[in-house]
């Protein structure tokens, strides 16, 4: 009892120190502390159960694989036998024992160790490896494509968040402007309907905060639902990628080293081969030794019994199968072919995926420089045209435009900033080496997933006929 209340002492002085010693992975933020974007990948890599799901079928794949293994070496068949036996032979039949029924029991054990299969143990080891190695890739690759959906959830709420603050910018300076157009509306300035134009740009102004109050509350739920984090708490910028790549040609070249799904394609072919090998090893013989006891007991007298131990090489072939041998090898080659033609698909996807990625990448560069350079001019003329319209040289809704205007450049802005971020993140995964560049520790990846708590609805209800 002592051990237990110190070790839960322990457990609550030292939170982080029970954490790692439950994952390789660095424990995440404390509280009240900012969240980078490293945290937010640590977040998804920890929690997320699409991961998760591709551990375990790799910890699957491991087992087939050394079942496979298994093939090689020798297996022992135990026989037991016991019932009732009619036999007519030339014994029984002097005695007049063949026509009835005397209990029978029969043993025997049995050891084969397979000598020869026409390579059929190799093929399947070799197609078990061959999907391990696929299903491998393919959690790297799930890891990477979840990581960067955290990245952007990240970048996305932090836009959000500006976004809406641009917003509440936006109503305060709507409500200012209504306010001024109100008092010289009552000196005889302006007219109720500046008044009127101005109270319908601020409830345009208030529908703008709404949807961008909607929107930061879904990239809350997003950024939590993807990482496992709180999304209240302070976030740290996101800065660019360690690598940035000065064409779409050095990213499709690092892609064809180190995307993973293409490394896992490439092992789905050596899997068809492997089940092609295997289709042909039916047309060779098999040879087996098997060595072993047999025993039985016939019934009847005593002295009726027969025992044997045999060893033996036994050889098997079967030298006609209607053709279905034959098809079954056409159909694995068959299969080999169509996995290699979905490889050559994914590349060519791979490189419009690159393509297009670098093209909106670019895109978003310049969009960010002009909306910049528009943010200046619109700040420009929003200050030159509220100095003209207290002298009465323009009306509110010239300054109403102004706003408009300054708000939507500032919005697309910041859209434009994301996106930038965003594609130069996503070149990265394409390649396969987000993970490494931003140095996150993927060794648990290797490991077997946390065990989740049985559900007692998975149980089957008790009884023999259930």
């Amino acid at each position: 009892m002592k051990k237990y209340f110190l070790l839960l002492g322990i457990a609550l002085l030292f939170p982080g120190a029970t954490w790692a010693a439950n994952s390789d992975y660095p424990p995440p933020p404390a509280a009240g502390q900012p969240v980078s974007v490293e945290d937010s990948v640590y977040g998804v890599l920890r929690s997320h159960r699409a991961l998760r799901s591709m551990q375990e079928n790799r910890q699957v794949l491991e087992h087939e694989v050394r079942r496979a293994q298994a093939g090689f070496g020798p297996r022992v068949d135990v026989t037991a036998r016991a019932g009732s036996s009619l036999l007519s032979d030339s014994s029984t039949r002097r005695q007049g024992l063949d026509d009835q029924m005397y209990g029978m029991v029969g043993l025997s054990a049995q050891l084969v160790q397979p000598i020869w299969d026409g390579f059929a143990t190799r093929s399947r080891v070799r197609t078990a490896k061959s999907t391990l190695e696929s299903v491998k890739h393919r959690v790297f690759d799930t890891a990477t494509s979840l990581s960067l959906d955290g990245i952007i959830a990240h970048i996305d709420l932090l836009r959000r968040r500006n976004i809406y603050a641009l917003s509440e910018d936006n109503v305060s300076r709507h409500r200012q402007l209504v306010g001024q157009a109100q008092e010289r509306a009552d000196l005889g300035a302006d007219t109720a309907a500046d008044v009127a134009q101005a109270q319908s740009r601020l409830q345009r102004a208030l529908s703008s905060r709404s949807e961008a109050r909607a929107a930061l509350l879904v990239a809350e739920e997003t950024y939590s639902r993807l990482t496992g984090l709180s999304a209240l708490g302070k976030m740290l910028p996101v800065p660019m990628p360690p690598e940035i790549y000065p064409e779409a040609a050095a990213v499709f070249a690092q892609v064809e080293k180190s995307n993973p799904k293409l490394a896992a394609y490439l092992q789905d072919i050596r899997v068809a081969r492997g089940e092609r090998e295997l289709a042909e090893s039916a047309l060779y013989p098999t040879l087996n030794l098997e060595a072993g006891p047999n025993y039985t007991n016939r019934g009847g007298n005593t002295d009726r019994w027969v025992y044997s131990f045999d060893v033996m090489g036994v050889v098997r072939w079967n030298v006609f199968n209607s053709g279905a041998d034959l098809a079954e090898t056409r159909a694995a080659s068959a299969r080999m072919r169509q996995a290699r033609q979905v490889m050559h698909n994914l590349v060519d996807d791979l490189k419009l995926e690159v393509e297009s990625t670098w093209t909106n990448y670019q895109a978003a560069k310049e969009q960010y420089e002009h909306y910049s350079k528009a943010i200046e001019y619109n700040k420009y003329t929003r200050s030159a045209y509220i100095e003209q319209f207290q002298i009465g040289k323009r009306s509110i809704l010239d300054v109403l435009d102004t706003e408009s205007e300054l708000y939507n450049s500032s919005t697309q802005a910041e859209t434009a900033r994301g996106n930038i971020l965003v594609g130069a993140y996503r070149l990265s995964a394409i390649t396969g080496n987000l993970l490494p560049q931003m140095s996150i520790v993927t060794t648990p990846l290797e490991q077997a997933p946390p065990k989740d708590p049985v559900d007692p609805r998975e149980e089957f209800a008790p009884g023999w006929f259930n």
